[in-house]
């Protein structure tokens, strides 16, 4: 009898066969997650029922409920699997178990132990020997272990069969579906305007539409949501299992398209990031245009601190890098997760957006700002008892004020930095924090070093020379130049990195300290 390895279960026709067929049983739209119930609580009672049948062929593994007589020969799998045969067997005298025999049992060495036989109440009667781990053969624990690895693999295979279709997170027969008038799409159009963008239950929108119930309320609410699916000017919004409705056109500005400073020059590509540049750890730079990055921890943090980038500072936003994917909802379908955000001192609430394929979520802007935040700063993002909020915790910075390097743009756009003492309202990092006042003339100076014409290599320079004012030897530390550049342009650390290693102009002096060669050392050199 074959053992059950939950780790390595693959969906077969036979499967795919008893999830059609409790989806129309049950005629409710069901999650991967379900059906994986299904398929183990099947196969665990095919297996049983297939353990008994062979049990009958194991007539040399010891049962204490068997009767045995001399001679007989009985193997022990929980003793390495030992050999014995039975030597006597005597009244057992025990008035708590009743009626029962005890065998003498010698082994090949000569040794002699004592069992009991025709005992009908023991634990090994009903053991699998096969599966020594009884906790493989309880569907709660299997469920518990490994249901959400089977459950991806149920999805996969019901995204290639075009009989189901799928809606957020749940799947249901197509053919059962019913029709939805498209007059009542209108009408849950206008429910979502006068909504002004708040995300709504599609069971919230019916009920403002009077709409017409079936006696299987489940089926036509997934019925519905097949049609509002299909239809452009509607966009799912909630995270897995749970379906919200917006209208595209009110999404914030943020969610429909990637905000101006997290935009990327893929061409900067080209520098070479060797081998030797991406093993260098930048531990304290959080960025998501780092792929390594976005590798989701084997142990999922219930609270990350995170320290801001002046792109992230200037969109409102956080990457989405690997340590908070855990954090932050996630969908199965949908592109763009509505959630909620809450400020841990204040209680303050308010709305948040997870852009997955962009990994970035938005909705910050307005807590920065009331917060004082400012590029450097390091706050905690924090999980909740409610998956769909998330909380945001501010650290006592050190002092209400502290040095911290200014960044400054004259009315020809031209940029400088210098250290001024700055309130402060929380932890920041020295080396990464600027303090910056919010203008519309930061995006056209931004827009400015992002042209194509625009020249790296220079940018660099001209940073160099300004945080050098305050260095007199010019020597600079990685994360500072990381920090400032990206003030100009988005650039992440390794790439950046690299091409400090390319240019000439630019001297290593440590790992992660850098100087720029002024013409008169070029030349002496």
């Amino acid at each position: 009898m074959n053992t059950l390895d939950w780790s390595s279960t693959n969906i077969d026709e036979n499967d795919l066969d008893l999830i059609y067929n409790r989806l129309l049983e049950e005629e409710t739209p069901m999650t991967p997650l379900q059906l994986a119930e299904t398929l183990i609580e099947n196969r665990i009672k095919s297996y049983k029922k297939n353990g008994n049948e062979e049990s009958q062929k194991d007539d040399q593994y010891y049962r204490p409920s068997k009767t045995y007589a001399p001679g007989d020969k009985i193997e022990f799998p929980l003793q390495n699997s030992a050999h014995g045969v039975v030597e006597s067997v005597r009244e057992g005298v025990n008035p708590a178990f009743g009626k029962f025999s005890v065998i003498k049992v010698v082994f090949p060495d000569g040794t002699a132990k004592e069992y009991a036989s025709g005992l009908e109440s023991h634990k090994l009667n009903q053991y699998d020997y096969n599966n020594p781990d009884q906790n493989l053969l309880d569907p709660k624990y299997v469920v518990r272990k490994f249901g959400r690895r089977i459950a991806k693999k149920i999805a996969a295979v019901l995204s290639e069969n075009d009989d189901l279709v799928r809606i957020g997170n749940f799947w249901f027969p197509h053919a059962l579906l019913t029709d939805v008038n498209p007059g009542y799409l209108n009408l849950a159009e206008a429910v979502l305007e006068m909504a002004e963008g708040q995300p709504m239950h599609t069971e919230e929108i019916l009920e403002q539409l009077e709409y017409p119930m079936d006696s299987n309320q489940e089926l036509t609410v997934f019925s519905f949501n097949y049609a509002m699916q299909n239809d452009d000017r509607f966009g799912e919004v909630g995270p897995a299992n749970v379906v919200l409705w917006t209208l595209k056109e009110m999404q914030p500005e943020d969610v429909r398209k990637t905000p101006l400073t997290l935009k990327f020059n893929e061409e900067l590509r080209s520098y070479d990031t060797d081998e030797a540049v991406k093993s260098i750890s930048f531990a304290d730079i959080q960025d998501e245009l780092e792929e390594d990055q976005l590798i989701e921890p084997a142990e999922s943090a219930d609270s990350v601190r995170l320290t801001l980038s002046y792109p992230h500072w200037k969109a409102g936003t956080v990457p989405l890098i690997g340590s908070l994917q855990s954090i932050f909802p996630t969908a199965n379908e949908t592109d763009s997760v509505v959630f909620t955000f809450r400020d841990k001192k204040t209680s303050e609430t308010f709305i948040g957006w997870v852009i997955l394929s962009k990994n970035y979520v938005c909705g910050l802007k307005p807590w920065y700002r009331a917060n004082g935040l400012i590029p450097g700063s390091i706050f905690t993002i924090n999980r909740t008892d409610d998956p769909g909020i998330i909380e945001l915790e501010l650290i006592p910075p050190r002092s209400s004020k502290d040095w911290i390097l200014s960044f400054n743009l004259d009315e020809k756009n031209h940029f400088s930095f210098k250290t001024n003492q700055h309130k402060v309202t929380t932890l920041f990092d020295e080396r990464m924090a600027i303090y910056v006042e919010n203008s519309p003339q930061l995006d056209t100076f931004w827009e400015a070093n992002n042209r194509k014409e625009a020249n790296i290599t220079r940018q660099i320079e001209l940073v160099f020379r300004e945080l050098s004012k305050d260095n007199p030897q010019g020597i600079i530390h990685f994360n500072e130049i990381y920090s400032a550049m990206n003030m100009l342009r988005r650039i992440p650390p390794h790439l950046l990195y690299a091409i400090l290693l390319h240019e000439g102009s630019i001297q290593q002096i440590d790992e992660m300290y850098f100087k720029l060669i002024d013409k008169d050392e070029e030349e002496n050199a």
